[in-house]
């Protein structure tokens, strides 16, 4: 009964372990199935990538090409426009004339210099007091440095200057010039605006800090040169003529000055008048000749000085006073015998092959007033190094004209 009761449950049984086992086995089929499942998902991404980064990299030689294309169908139209501008400056160039035995173009038709500039300025104040005391006050503006670079294109000159010493701190300070120079003639304008000044009441004593003391002024000087067919200030001052040999001229000039120098701190104390004078006006013409020389050192040597001296024909100075209870009193300044104006330039320039460096500084010297009464005496410098080369370009150049085929006759010899 035992033996039959166990059969029973053992054949019972049977369909549950078959049954189970069959679903372990359907479990690891499912395990191992899903890694394949994975695997074929990245390989999907993956190329899903690759073809997203080359549609890109199709777009973008589509760009590159279209912007060729672009540049190349732009090249006809600036070398004809460059031709245009080429006949208007050989028009104008045809009209400077000069011995090209002294004085030439450069044969290049780029010219470039990366400068660096140092301007200066000083003052000597002299006043006498109703006791017969003189004071002496010598004032002078911080120096300031300007890096530039200067383009020319046979004649045509552009030029950007920039101070790192105003982007880097809060000086104020600033002088622009706007100048033309030619063979013949020139001309400098020139502002100048000063907000740093230091003074001392002699050269012995210290240097201080004046509040309040700032300047602004403007001037505009013009120059003709007499022998400009062999003398050539631009061959020293922006290296867009060449001298050849050394040669000389004299030369006139006249030039016109305006500006204000206010005075906020008071420059001496022990004197009444220094402790009153609060602003002075200048106004002022001068007119003058001189005389300049370039001298040719060899094949690789330029050297120049010029000399220009100038009488004020006409000058208008006042004198602001405070008269000690808050009123302004104004006296005009007496002008003397004698107001000058005086400028010396002076250069060297180095050159090899189609590279120059070179060393330039112009001077400006003025003295107005009496010594006697008041003197205000004002001297600018500004000293320039330079590097420079020049380039040839081929758009410049007209297309020569094709020779035309001859057309071949054929005689019938009968």
């Amino acid at each position: 009964m035992m033996k039959t009761t166990t059969l029973v449950l053992l054949m019972a049984l049977l369909p549950c372990v078959v049954m189970a086992q069959s679903n372990g086995e359907k479990g690891k089929v499912a395990e191992t199935a899903k890694p394949v499942e994975a695997k074929v998902d990245t390989t999907q991404n993956d190329t899903t990538k690759t073809s997203l980064l080359q549609r890109l990299q199709e777009k973008k030689e589509q760009l590159i090409q279209n912007i060729h294309e672009k540049i190349d169908s732009l090249k006809p139209k600036a070398e004809e426009a460059m031709i245009k501008a080429d006949s208007l400056l050989d028009i104008r160039n045809a009209k400077i004339t000069t011995d090209t035995l002294w004085v030439a173009r450069p044969q290049e038709t780029w010219t470039f210099r990366a400068k660096a500039d140092v301007f200066g300025d000083l003052m000597h104040i002299r006043s006498v007091d109703m006791h017969d005391k003189r004071g002496d006050y010598y004032l002078n503006a911080d120096p300031k440095v300007t890096l530039g670079i200067m383009a020319n294109y046979r004649g045509i000159s552009a030029s950007l200057s920039l101070s790192p010493s105003k982007l880097l701190s809060d000086i104020s300070d600033m002088v622009s010039a706007i100048n033309y120079y030619s063979n013949t003639f020139g001309f400098d304008l020139t502002f100048e605006k000063v907000d740093a000044f230091h003074g001392r009441t002699g050269l012995q004593s210290s240097s201080h800090k004046l509040t309040n003391t700032n300047m602004r002024q403007f001037a505009v000087t013009g120059y003709y040169v007499f022998n400009g067919k062999k003398f050539s200030l631009p061959a020293v001052f922006n290296s867009t003529w060449i001298q050849k040999r050394s040669a000389g001229s004299f030369l006139v000039q006249a030039g016109f000055n305006t500006g204000r120098i206010k005075i906020g701190d008071n420059l001496d104390s022990e004197h009444d008048f220094a402790s009153r004078l609060k602003r002075i006006d200048m106004n002022s013409f001068s007119i003058g000749a001189g005389y300049g020389y370039n001298l040719v050192y060899g094949k690789h040597w330029l050297f120049h000085a010029t000399a220009q001296p100038s009488i004020m024909v006409w000058k208008n100075y006042k004198l602001h006073l405070d008269d000690g209870s808050g009123n302004e009193e104004v006296n005009k300044m007496d002008a003397g015998h004698i107001n000058f104006f005086l400028v010396g330039r002076l250069g060297a320039i180095y050159s090899w092959e189609k590279y120059f460096i070179g060393l330039t500084s112009v001077v400006q010297h003025s003295k107005s007033g009496k010594d006697s009464d008041f003197a205000l005496r004002e001297t600018q410098f500004q000293a320039r190094a330079f590097f420079g080369w020049r380039l040839q370009t081929k758009l410049h150049r007209r297309p020569e004209p094709k020779p035309r085929k001859r057309r071949r006759t054929t005689t019938v010899r009968r």
